[in-house]
Order: structure tokens, then C-alpha cells, then sequence
């Protein structure tokens, strides 16, 4: 059995927390991130988890192409060893597989191979679907060629899974968010 997703504090509390605990919190919706982290912390307050969200695709909009290859080089590969994962990650990716799976091996050689074509980690919105479902897209993103197009897909993909995850942590408080 899964275990439980954490819950994330109201955003009222989120606005008064030091950096280093506000870190944590932003840590569960990306993955760590010091310098997108620092640009929503120095961007506060927020009325609602929607609302930081917002704020924090039009300051990764407003990095440098490189401070957004940081970005999105922070979340981590499919098919990586549960070690290599948030416990988030873990379980939206679904259960380990077995190190001789050729499903995690076909993963190993389409990381390498897109790394190697665009420079940055694969990032797709994985929501549950399983490793191999995933297979497709990730080749056909390979043929693309854009690099350009690539980055930016990544990282609204990335801001798309930490909205699911902010839907599925908020606790159910007048002070959370009203649009998610």
C-alpha cells in the first residue's frame, strides 16, 4: 500500500516561513530547486497555491536559458532507481521495477538519447500512467528536433505535475487555495 502524500501547511502559514522551510514546501511541489525556490520565496506573499503557481511559470518564463536547464534538470529521470527519487516521484511513477526489467532498460537508452539531443532530462506530466504507456511519447519528443520547443515543454510539464500535486495535498482549510 502507497503511503500517504504529505499535506501541504495553508499558504497563509507558507507566507510567514523562513526560507529554509518554505524550501520544503516548494521542494514537494518541484523537486529541489534553490533557484527557482529563492525567486517564489523573494516574490511572496501568495492568497493561494494557485496563485504561487502562476507566479512561479512566469519567473521560470523570466530565467536565463541557462538557470532553466537547472530547473528542469532538478526533477528526475523516469525509470531511475526508487533511490534516485522523491517519495513523491516514487509514487507517481508507480511501483519499482526489477533492475533486469527491459521496460527500465528501454527508460536507461531514451534518457540517454534524449539528454544527449537536447542537453536536459526528459520532464512528462506522468499522472499515474505507467513506464511503458510513456515509451511513445518520449520517442516521438526525440524526433522532434526543437530544442527550444523541447525546454520549454519540459518545464510547463513540470509546473503541470506540481499542480496536480498541490490538488492533491492541500488540506481542506478557508486558507489554502480556491482554485485548484
Amino acid at each position: 500500500m502507497p503511503s500517504p502524500l504529505p499535506t501541504l501547511p495553508t499558504i497563509c502559514a507558507v507566507n510567514r516561513m523562513p526560507l529554509a522551510e518554505f524550501a520544503q514546501v516548494v521542494s514537494l511541489l518541484f523537486e529541489p530547486t534553490a533557484l527557482l525556490t529563492r525567486r517564489i520565496y523573494d516574490s511572496r506573499p501568495y492568497e493561494t497555491y494557485d496563485q504561487l503557481l502562476d507566479r512561479a511559470t512566469e519567473l521560470i518564463c523570466d530565467l536565463s536559458p541557462l538557470e532553466q536547464l537547472e530547473v528542469v534538470n532538478a526533477h528526475p529521470r523516469i525509470g531511475e532507481q526508487a533511490a534516485g527519487l522523491s517519495a513523491l516521484s516514487r509514487a507517481e511513477q508507480g511501483p519499482a521495477a526489477a533492475s533486469d526489467d527491459p521496460v527500465l532498460a528501454q527508460w536507461a537508452e531514451l534518457n540517454k538519447k534524449y539528454e544527449d539531443a537536447y542537453g536536459f532530462r526528459f520532464v512528462v506530466f506522468v499522472d499515474g500512467r505507467s513506464k511503458e504507456s510513456l515509451l511513445p511519447i518520449v520517442e516521438q519528443r526525440i524526433a522532434r528536433g526543437d530544442r527550444l520547443a523541447e525546454l520549454a515543454t519540459g518545464l510547463t510539464e513540470m509546473v503541470e505535475i506540481a499542480r496536480d500535486r498541490a490538488r492533491k495535498m492541500l488540506p481542506d482549510h478557508p486558507c489554502t487555495a480556491a482554485r485548484m
